[in-house]
């Protein structure tokens, strides 16, 4: 397949999982949070991301790449001192986006934490799509075309809700925890992703991941709104319940 074709695809998928990693928690609280302060995390994560995942890919996942392929097994993991290495630098650059002066006054490290870190999955599930969807010799095209669509699509989700974690912590006054909590789970996040482009049925553990850490996006969201935002979402679903009431009252 022609390297500009894998290109487009790659980022058409991670087009589309950034766009559905939006919705759902963006969509939910639109019109209470600051969407521009939003929207400008995620120029700011389409660059750091599109930075950090070619130094990741080209110091990180080559190497380890080129071991497995000449016969290693996929579970030895990539390089562990260059992977802690990324990792916190990574996490540390995000929270220096994160506590810049405009997200501290509007409280909004969680919501553009989201933005930011689905712009930034999105970079990383580019790359490791395309890799994918290039490879050859033992990966079936089944393999590579689902494995690269797992890339493109949850990569940025799972990047969007630790991104919000990290920066509901930094909400609460926890600095260099935020971001030494956040390079752990981000070494657990990358060390799965690198596993499951041989092993695509690890997919599932971060399928799990998500579905455990959705109830909980919600309340991060909630605790940076101002006080006048939350009595106007308040409002907002009391009014929606008292319709669907009604509505229901008129089938009956």
């Amino acid at each position: 397949m022609q390297e500009a074709v894998v290109f487009q695809i790659a980022a058409l998928l991670a087009l589309i999982g950034m766009g559905l990693a939006w919705r759902g928690v963006m969509t939910q609280y639109a019109g209470f949070y600051d969407l521009t302060l939003a929207w400008s995390h995620v120029l700011w994560g389409c660059v750091l991301g599109a930075v950090v995942a070619t130094l990741e890919f080209q110091t990180l996942f080559i190497p380890y790449y080129d071991v497995v392929v000449g016969g290693a097994p996929a579970t030895q993991g990539p390089n562990l001192f260059v992977l802690l290495w990324f990792v916190g630098m990574h996490s540390a650059a995000a929270h220096l986006i994160l506590r810049r002066s405009k997200v501290r006054e509007a409280s909004a490290q969680t919501t553009s934490g989201w933005a930011l870190g689905a712009a930034m999955g999105g970079m990383q599930g580019l790359f490791l799509s395309a890799q994918l969807l290039n490879a050859t010799g033992s990966f079936t095209a089944s393999h590579r075309w689902l494995g690269a669509a797992a890339f493109g699509l949850l990569l940025p989700r799972l990047e969007a809700t630790l991104t919000a974690w990290q920066g509901h912590m930094m909400l609460q006054g926890r600095r260099l925890g935020a971001v030494f909590r956040a390079a752990a789970w981000r070494m657990v996040l990358l060390t799965l992703a690198y596993f499951a482009f041989f092993q695509p049925l690890i997919w599932l553990t971060s399928v799990v991941i998500l579905l455990s850490a959705e109830p909980r996006v919600g309340g991060w969201v909630w605790d940076g709104l101002s006080p006048q935002a939350k009595r106007a979402l308040r409002r907002v679903r009391a009014e929606r319940a008292r319709e669907a009431r009604t509505r229901e009252r008129e089938e009956e």
